[in-house]
């Protein structure tokens, strides 16, 4: 009977430790994604057009807001980073599955998927 609670107390106890890298792998990147991005390029198919001023803005807060102006259109939707260097980003009903491939103090660059479509956005501080 010992050995089957003390298998279960250490089993618990991995999983616990697990979650919490989790989140805290989770918290870190959006901590590195708050404030504002400027677009400095989108590859795109047909080609996406990039304007001054065009920016990515995730906001710090429990909303999760993501800004995004593009085309000189701004929209607002909602972001939400998991664990590794995957992130959601929702927008206008349409939810970007996006792998980050480059994330520093100065430069962000992912791939955005929606359906059929595929974009890899740079973005600089």
């Amino acid at each position: 009977m010992k050995k089957h609670l003390l298998l279960a107390a250490t089993f618990l106890l991995i999983l616990t430790g697990i979650n919490g890298c989790k989140k805290q792998s989770s918290d870190q990147l959006k901590t590195n994604l708050f404030g504002r991005w400027t677009t400095v390029s989108i590859e795109a198919t047909p080609a996406a057009i990039v304007l001054p001023g065009d920016y990515y803005d995730f906001k710090e807060g429990e909303d999760d807001i993501v800004e995004v102006r593009r085309n000189g259109n701004t929209q607002s939707g909602t972001y939400a980073p998991v664990v590794g260097n995957d992130l959601y980003i929702t927008l206008a009903g349409i939810t970007y599955t996006c792998q980050i491939t480059t994330i520093t103090d100065t430069k962000l660059e992912f791939t955005a998927k929606a359906g059929n479509s595929t974009e890899k956005i740079s973005l600089k501080r």
